[in-house]
């Protein structure tokens, strides 16, 4: 499968932290144990989608779909620039 057709999947947290779940959509039980795993720590974010290649320098697209782990009115837009400033950091 080329890259360009993959579909990464991650958690992204209310402060843009990120973590990889893959890249197939995540089951049922997989988006409660990454929700879970928030709660346990006191915080909350999106499972989303990610198009593009995270360690190439073209810009990628995020698309947070679904809240997870403790109830939260985050600002999604000042997660997803969280994540591109993070995303920046590390290919620098």
């Amino acid at each position: 499968m080329h890259a360009e057709t993959e579909t990464p999947w991650m958690v992204l947290g209310t402060n843009g932290r990120h973590v990889s779940l893959g890249r197939t959509e995540p089951s049922e039980a997989e988006a409660k144990a990454a929700s879970d795993a928030l709660v346990a720590q006191g915080l909350s974010g999106w499972l989303a989608r990610m198009q593009g290649e995270y360690y190439r320098r073209r810009r990628v697209t995020l698309e947070p779909f679904q809240r997870i782990g403790i109830s939260h009115d985050a600002d999604k837009q000042a997660a997803l620039t969280a994540f591109h400033a993070a995303r920046h950091r590390a290919m620098h």
